[in-house]
């Protein structure tokens, strides 16, 4: 015996104007955008000495970051800390540029 399965809106996609597709769109990705959250003073002062620790000793680390309403997470070394631009520099494949403000969470690689 089977079992109806409704399909929602996409047995309806083929009959809607291009302008609809669009907005649906728009909709789907504003709806599941991401927000930073807030980081308190202690988690930053921890992050602060891993971060140090992995510059001098080579460390790799595991690296979650915010951008553009999504989390992105990077494996990677240490290269340089920029306090001053609140910058940090990753080098994993390439040499990536992250904003110290934007740090979700940071791990041990």
């Amino acid at each position: 015996m089977t079992r109806y399965h409704d399909r929602g809106n996409l047995k309806w996609i083929p009959f809607l104007m291009p302008e609809y597709i669009q907005l649906l769109h728009d909709y789907y990705v504003e709806s599941h955008r991401l927000t930073l959250p807030p980081i308190d003073a202690q988690l930053q002062e921890s992050w602060q000495f891993v971060l140090e620790e992995a510059l001098m000793e080579g460390k790799e680390l595991e690296i979650t970051y915010y951008k553009e309403g999504s989390y992105l997470t990077l494996t990677g070394f240490i290269e340089q800390i920029n306090r001053e631009q609140g910058l940090l520099y990753v080098r994993s494949q390439k040499l990536t540029e992250i904003p110290l403000m934007r740090l979700v969470r940071i791990e041990n690689g």
